[in-house]
Parts: C-alpha cells; structure tokens; sequence
C-alpha cells in the first residue's frame, strides 16, 4: 500500500510540470499563429494552454483580444473576466475588460472595469480617454472632462483624445473650449473627416455660417460618403441663401441614405421643392 501510495504520488507530483510544458507549448505555436494572422488557429491554440493550465494569465488574454477582434465580445468578455481573476492588480487587464464589457453592450460594466484599472494606474491615458468617452455618453460631463483632460495631458498629441475633448466641450456648451481642442486635433491629423465635421458642428451652434461651411465641405471632400456632414451642409448653405449648394448637398444626403429614414427623406425633399 505505501509503495502504490508513493508512486501515486510521484506521477501527481510529475504531472504539474507536464501540463506546464504543454500549456506553454500550446501558447508559444498560438502566438507563432496569431503573428501570422491565423486568428482560429491561434485560438484553438490558446484554448488549449488554458485547458492545461487555467491560470495561463498570458493565454486568457490573449484570447481576449483574439475574440474581441472576430467581434465575439461575450466571448472575449469571458476571457479577461478570467485573466482579471487571476491578476488583480493589472492596469491594462482592467482597461481591456472594460472595453471588452462595452462592446457586449454592458457600459455600467465596462465603467466600473475602467475605474478599476485607473486605481491602479491613474496615468493609463487609454483608460482615462475611455471612461471620459463613457461618462460623456451618460451624460457625466463633469467626469467626462475630466477624464478626457487628463488623458490629453498624458498624451497632448492623440488627435482622437483632443476630438473627444472638443466634443465634449461643445455638449457641455463650452464652445470655445470646444473649437480650441478640435482645431488641434485637425491640425494633428488634418486627414481625419469627423474631425473637421465635429469643428462644424460647433460653428452651427454659435452661427458661425461661414466657417460652419467650409468645415462641412473639408469633411465630404475627405469622405464623400459622409451623409451627416452634407445634410449640416445643406442646412448652412440653405442658411447663406445659396439655393444651388444647398440643393446639391441635399441631394447627395437623399443618394446616400436611399430611404433609410423616411420621415427625414421627405422633410429634405419638401426642402429641395422650396429652394427650387
């Protein structure tokens, strides 16, 4: 009995080691897979070093992001879900979770993620852009500016934090502020079309015609596709008397929707009649 018991005990204590080897095996040809693009098949290989080792924090993940980027954000969820049991205390863990909750449609969730990765780390300027985005949307706005200011202090040149900073600004009514911040986002990415649509959408709301325009214009000559910026345009131009450029935006609004709002479609159509 004892010498079965020992070797019983022996192959127990041989077996950890084992699965050690496997699961680190099966992460190392997941990751060879995932530099190669080979999303699936890095998957199941990271699936399969957590079945040999469940807390293969670098395995779980690593599935997350794989997951959130095939967009099976429960999925992904579940994985850094798993990954946050086992370290606690990671910053970036944290912050992917929240954003991984957002995606699911759980943004009370994906806030409460995002504040905890910023008691961790209050300098992580994704996660303080983030939660400032959040927080904006549900109608913090004292929260979300000051989120979304320090994570523009963090990094004074991610054009996209100065443009969530300038939106913010403008919901908050704070136009200068918000034309200030949207200027230097453009001037930081000049290329980027909802850049110079938001700087638009502030100069509508001070009746600033003129600039609201050439804002407007800047955003379809970028993305002529842009059918929000040439229904604004259309209004401005309506606004500055010139009949022709309004109806022209007009109809490039009515080319692009093509009846996905039927109500609105009429409205523009009725306008288009009046101009003429």
């Amino acid at each position: 009995m004892l010498l079965a018991f020992l070797s019983c005990l022996a192959l127990v204590l041989a077996s950890a080691p084992v699965a050690a080897d496997q699961a680190g095996a099966h992460y190392r040809r997941g990751l060879a897979f995932k530099e190669q693009g080979k999303v699936d098949k890095a998957i199941a290989e990271f699936r399969k070093a957590v079945a040999a080792r469940a807390n293969h924090i670098m395995a779980w993940a690593s599935l997350g992001h794989l997951y959130k980027k095939k967009k099976q954000y429960k999925k992904a969820v579940d994985a850094y879900e798993k990954a946050t049991q086992i370290s606690k205390k990671d910053p970036i863990l944290w912050s992917n979770l929240g954003m991984a909750y957002y995606r699911a449609k759980r943004v009370d969730d994906a806030i409460a993620a995002l504040e905890k990765s910023l008691q961790l780390d209050a300098e992580n300027a994704e996660a303080q852009a983030n939660l400032g985005a959040l927080k904006r949307r549900k109608g913090d706005l004292r929260a979300a500016l000051r989120h979304l200011s320090h994570a523009v202090k963090l990094r004074p040149k991610d054009a996209t934090y100065r443009s969530n900073l300038g939106v913010a600004y403008r919901v908050a009514k704070e136009f200068d502020k918000a034309a200030i911040e949207l200027r230097k986002a453009i001037e930081l990415e000049p290329a980027i079309a909802e850049f110079h649509f938001n700087l638009g959408v502030v100069y509508r709301r001070q009746e600033m015609v003129d600039e609201a325009i050439a804002a407007y214009e800047q955003a379809v000559t970028l993305k002529p596709t842009y059918a929000k910026a040439w229904y604004d345009l259309g209004h401005m131009h309506r606004l500055n008397h010139d009949n022709d450029r309004a109806i022209e935006a007009f109809r490039k609004y009515l080319a692009l929707t093509r009846g996905k709002n039927p109500k609105n479609d009429r409205l523009i159509r009725e306008q288009i009649e009046a101009l003429q």
